[in-house]
């Protein structure tokens, strides 16, 4: 089975690089063509599995019961697997990737070729590209066609999803070469958390590439009338949509409508991703109150991204996950008479809780550790017993606990759920203590994820089952980009040796990030500083269309090729 999934997604990759058409997926056996839109907007949420869109149906439906339908609901058309280049489970760098680029990707990896895992590997591989980065949707469509592109999440910037648009990194975590590539790539609307992030030099240089720049500062988003403008809250990501506070933090309806309004302004049309980011997050922590509301804030978002594209006519607006999270269940074993149970019983004690079980900790972190039975009662509608309140005391990093640290207990070498701190982790478990919702895992799961789409012709629309591979197909497609990303990979993110072969070539600097390319030709002298797009040829200043990646696994820089051409004049 494995052997004839490789060949297929050979053959796939082979179409795909050599006669870059804009067919994509296959129905009854035919692939098919699709006519070219203006605007495409790629909806995310971030680790929804389809338990996450049941789970948000009956939490708004037990607070209104006429209101049992989400706003993407009628567009459902399918589902799409996803997977990483060497493993079924997904993990949100390869897999937005693969969205972007057309190639699964191992796990970790903004943007960037996989490297082979063997027999492991579940398609085939070119062994002298791991590691290098590999060309965008966004990315193409800005320097081809000059779209305007935006992004728009709830994280901080340089987290995956949003860097898998338009960066490239074999190493998630490292934002200080993620972030500069962000900036650097003169993207049109970015709207999100990450605000620490902007330090002044990066602040300087948005400005000097004309970008707006406003931190913290909602009104100043909201008045922003022209031009180029990245807009970040938070020191790094946004709270939870439950939790945030109007006043000061925008939701993710208003971020979206925000950032059509602003692309929605040249004929060429545009590219935009939004992220729903913290679904995940809220899965991560086996926390019911935050999936759910976190996919009801997507699902605003959505209906914003719908009316935009109702009205326009030549929109096409994607809506899907990632991948799956933490094996999420309405019903558990202890659920007496299951089939009997009202929904009041099932979903009354979610809808009953006001906060996430972030929020929640956050307010036990500021009072007296006698007022945290009445905490739990206001704002979760729950009753701690004896044995709770003896199990708080004992929680890591709970700094009201009237127990020194030494003599604590709970969270001391534990693993905790992604994102979530002790204190939190504690208050989801009395989350699911109170409620009938189970969890298999903290982690990812494999299932396919939900798929709806918005055209303005019913053979636009992408239906039935669907890899990964294929959305990024119909997405290049709809874009009307005939060629495909690897071809473009070739030209604007070349390997340094082949562009510069026979060139006096030096790299200096100690991090990757300080590390630049010096190339010495016929009296001229290039300089080229990794993750930045700025370039010097002897006195003369210019920038590049894509920032170069500098990788320190291959002590390579992967540049545009068109600076050959500036040497050689």
């Amino acid at each position: 089975m494995q052997r004839r999934l490789s060949i297929l997604l050979a053959l796939i990759l082979v179409f795909n690089g050599l006669f870059g058409t804009t067919m994509f997926g296959a129905e009854n056996g035919k692939a098919r063509k699709i006519r070219p839109v203006k605007n495409v907007i790629l909806m995310i949420a971030d680790g929804a599995s389809l338990p996450a869109l049941s789970l948000a149906r009956w939490y708004q439906r037990t607070q209104d019961p006429k209101n049992t339908r989400l706003h993407l609901d009628p567009y459902l058309s399918g589902t799409i697997l996803t997977y990483c280049s060497n493993a079924p489970i997904g993990d949100s760098a390869p897999t937005t990737s693969c969205y972007m680029t057309g190639i699964p990707s191992i796990k970790g990896f903004v943007s960037t070729y996989p490297y082979s895992d063997g027999a492991n590997d579940l398609i085939p591989l070119e062994a002298s590209r791991e590691y290098s980065p590999i060309m965008t949707l966004l990315e193409a469509t800005r320097i081809l066609q000059d779209r305007r592109t935006g992004l728009v999440f709830t994280c901080e910037f340089p987290h995956a999803t949003p860097a898998d648009c338009s960066a490239h990194s074999y190493n998630r975590k490292r934002y200080e070469w993620i972030a500069p590539q962000m900036i650097h790539s003169n993207l049109d609307v970015v709207i999100g958390g990450g605000a620490s992030l902007i330090t002044p030099e990066r602040k300087k240089t948005l400005e000097a590439l004309d970008n707006k720049v406003y931190l913290n500062d909602l009104e100043g988003m909201r008045a922003h009338e022209d031009g180029k403008m990245w807009s970040l809250f938070g020191d790094m990501d946004m709270p939870y949509d439950i939790d945030r506070d109007p006043l000061k933090m925008p939701s993710l309806a208003e971020m979206t409508s925000t950032a059509i309004k602003h692309l929605d302004d040249d004929d060429e049309g545009f590219f935009l991703m939004v992220e729903g980011s913290k679904v995940d997050w809220a899965a991560h922590a086996n926390d019911p109150v935050g999936i759910a509301t976190e996919f009801l804030a997507f699902d605003r978002a959505c209906q914003v991204a719908l009316d935009f594209a109702k009205k326009d006519g030549n929109t096409v607006v994607i809506m899907t996950s990632d991948h799956g999270n933490s094996g999420l269940s309405i019903g558990v074993q202890g659920l007496n008479n299951y089939s009997g149970a009202s929904q009041d019983k099932l979903f009354g004690p979610l809808v009953r809780v006001k906060k996430t079980a972030d929020g929640i900790a956050t307010i036990l972190q500021e009072v007296p550790f006698t007022q945290a039975s009445e905490v739990f009662r206001k704002e979760a509608g729950i009753e701690l017993t004896t044995e709770d309140l003896a199990q708080l005391q004992h929680v890591d990093g709970y700094k009201q606990s009237p127990l020194p640290v030494s003599e604590r207990n709970i969270g001391k070498g534990k693993k905790e759920a992604l994102y979530s701190g002790s204190l939190s982790s504690f208050v989801a478990h009395i989350f699911r203590k109170n409620m009938y919702f189970g969890f298999t895992t903290f982690g990812h799961t494999g299932e396919d994820v939900f798929l709806a789409v918005y055209a303005p012709e019913d053979t636009q629309r992408m239906m039935g089952f669907n890899t990964n591979i294929e959305l990024h197909d119909y997405m290049r497609a709809l874009l009307g980009l005939e060629t495909s990303m690897i071809t473009l990979t070739d030209k604007y993110f070349a390997p340094h040796d082949k562009v510069f072969k026979g060139m006096n070539v030096t790299i200096k600097g100690k991090k990757p990030e300080e590390k630049q390319l010096i190339v010495r030709h016929k009296g001229k002298t290039m300089t080229i500083s990794a993750f930045s797009a700025d370039v010097q040829l002897n006195k003369k200043k210019f920038r590049t269309k894509t920032p170069a990646v500098y990788v320190d696994k291959k002590d390579l820089f992967y540049i545009d090729i068109s600076l050959l051409d500036e040497l050689k004049d």
